[in-house]
């Protein structure tokens, strides 16, 4: 699962959802399937501040609540700088600045794909991204390992849903649609997580 991409589309509507347990709600979502793995791509947010409140809460979230779940693992990518130019009317110098973009997540979700394909590891693979960039990837699993089932779920909101579908997977012949919102609140953590038998961390009180 592509974390930025399903924060852009959802989380950041719905913030009590961002503490999910994303084990259990994967094993809920496919019930006739066992869960093997649940990849989370994501990358640490403020790379350049030394001090960040919501790098905190992110790290409590995926290196804690997450770290007690034994089918899901992290794999984080990184922000790089890139330069933009100032391109309002008034900016009459052009100014130039340096803006944080994140980037191997599309990378590392696609190296994974054919990683778990060439090495046989799954028979279905589960991807929950809107992010075209992944089409290249799927398609080439999907021609050279016919047997492997694919799911795309697009994290997108119900009123959003004409706009972010992806017709593109349909001709290739794998199954997808939006991902569903319904039972996301029955899957949440609850407020207090035990992470071992010393320690206990609290959801954040931005996320409730």
């Amino acid at each position: 699962m592509d974390a930025f991409n399903w924060y852009s589309g959802i989380f950041q509507h719905h913030p009590a959802w961002k503490w999910l347990n994303v084990q259990s709600f994967f094993k809920a979502l496919r019930l006739d399937e066992e869960v093997v793995t649940v990849k989370f791509f994501t990358t640490l947010v403020d790379p350049l501040k030394n001090v960040s409140t919501r790098r905190d809460r992110q790290k409590r979230y995926i290196r804690r609540a997450l770290g007690t779940l034994p089918k899901v693992k992290i794999i984080l990518g990184k922000y790089q700088e890139r330069t933009v130019t100032c391109q309002a009317r008034d900016c009459m110098r052009r100014l130039e600045y340096q803006v944080p973009e994140e980037k191997k997540t599309d990378v590392n979700m696609a190296v994974n794909l054919l990683e778990d394909a060439v090495r046989e590891l799954t028979d279905s693979m589960v991807i929950v991204s809107g992010d075209s960039d992944l089409e290249p990837a799927v398609e080439w699993v999907r021609r050279n390992y016919p047997h492997v089932r694919i799911t795309v779920y697009i994290p997108v909101l119900e009123d959003e849903r004409q706009q972010r579908r992806n017709d593109n997977y349909h001709r290739m012949g794998v199954t997808c649609k939006p991902l569903p919102l319904t039972d996301i609140p029955r899957h949440v953590f609850p407020a207090e997580v035990r992470v071992n038998e010393y320690e206990t961390i609290i959801r954040p009180p931005e996320w409730i």
